[in-house]
């Protein structure tokens, strides 16, 4: 195993405004106490790191200027922190990024993604867009065995995707994917998977996403063209779909989605909104009896149990979903190609 250097150079949050990042040196972190060292293999480009590069208002509340970002990463490990016997130098890990207590009453009920003292690694500490980072170990998750490490970054928005699904009805279900974003397509991919009878795919005007969706198992693929709640409706005799999953971030596809959900039926939101007041057609709620839903991250650690059980029978297509690797010296780029969307997932090397 080669030594580890003492310093590195990582694309750094550094000015106050779009864009604003900056190559730069900083030391190699060293594990703590409970930690691991990781030398990083991929990093992804997450719609996160894009709310991030725009500056938004959530971007400049949360990310610290002078963080290392990126979260969407694997890894081999090549140090260990003082008390760490779960893991081994040379492990192949991906990582979970919500960074948990694990001693406050939502991590004790089973809820340590929505852990009351959590952070989210990449965002509000550094991550992992340098070539090391350090993590609580019990976040390091090792990969399944015959996974490529060069796809093992997808974990997280493939885990983002199966705990939005799994707040409703899967098998034998109808299902309406709204937003084909990376992790639309993989909720596409993962609906088949887990055997869901019909799935509809809906985004705006992106042709590229859309016919990537009919590749990946969608049974209805709509756009601009049509009249989206109409549309959902007539392919579900009048009813609506069972299981609504909202992924674009768009106000007009939050109302569409109640509109076009069966009376019972479930809407899961995993989005994050420009205006964080959208406005829901809140009597449709009420009157359909909706169970809607916000998803935050992959549950610790079921999502991760489900979405390895599927990686391992090779039901994930990640062929078709990651359409673009890239060296992390082509940062910047690659931010640019997942703004402007004609792509589905993007992927950083870093060898």
């Amino acid at each position: 195993m080669n030594e580890v250097p003492t310093t590195m150079f990582a694309w750094t949050k550094t000015i106050d405004s779009t864009g604003g990042f900056t190559r730069i040196e900083h030391p190699v972190p060293i594990p703590a106490a409970g930690e691991v060292l990781v030398k990083t293999h991929s990093t992804s480009i997450c719609g996160t790191d894009i709310h991030i590069w725009k500056w938004d208002q959530w971007s400049r509340e949360n990310v610290p200027l002078g963080t290392i970002t990126g979260h969407e990463t694997c890894g081999e490990i090549v140090g260990l922190g003082d008390g760490v016997n779960s893991h081994s130098l040379g492990d192949l890990v991906a990582i979970e990024c919500h960074l948990a207590c694990w001693d406050c009453p939502r991590c004790n009920e089973g809820n340590a993604h929505i852990c009351e003292n959590g952070s989210i690694f990449g965002v509000h500490s550094n991550g992992a867009f340098g070539p090391y980072f350090v993590i609580p170990a019990v976040n390091a998750r090792q990969i399944p065995e015959g996974l490529d490490p060069g796809y093992a970054s997808i974990q997280d928005p493939l885990g983002n995707a199966i705990h939005t699904l799994t707040g409703g009805p899967v098998k034998g279900a109808t299902v309406a994917i709204h937003g084909l974003g990376p992790i639309g397509l993989l909720a596409v991919n993962a609906a088949k998977a887990m055997g869901a009878a019909k799935i509809i795919a809906v985004d705006w005007e992106n042709t590229y996403r859309m016919n990537l969706a009919k590749s990946l198992g969608a049974d209805l693929v709509i756009g601009k063209e049509n009249d989206i709640v109409a549309e959902i409706l007539a392919a579900t005799d009048g009813r609506g779909v069972d299981n609504s999953c909202e992924f674009s971030g768009s106000p007009q596809a939050l109302a569409n989605t109640v509109h076009s959900t069966r009376m019972g039926g479930y809407v899961n939101i995993l989005s994050v909104y420009g205006n964080s007041m959208p406005e829901v057609p809140m009597n449709e709620v009420v009157f359909r009896y909706l169970h809607i839903k916000g998803i935050n991250g992959r549950k610790m650690w079921s999502t991760w149990d489900t979405m390895h059980d599927l990686l391992k029978q090779e039901l994930i297509d990640v062929d078709t979903i990651l359409t673009h690797r890239m060296s992390i010296d082509d940062f910047e780029q690659a931010i640019d190609l997942a703004i402007v969307g004609n792509c589905g997932k993007v992927v950083l090397d870093f060898n």
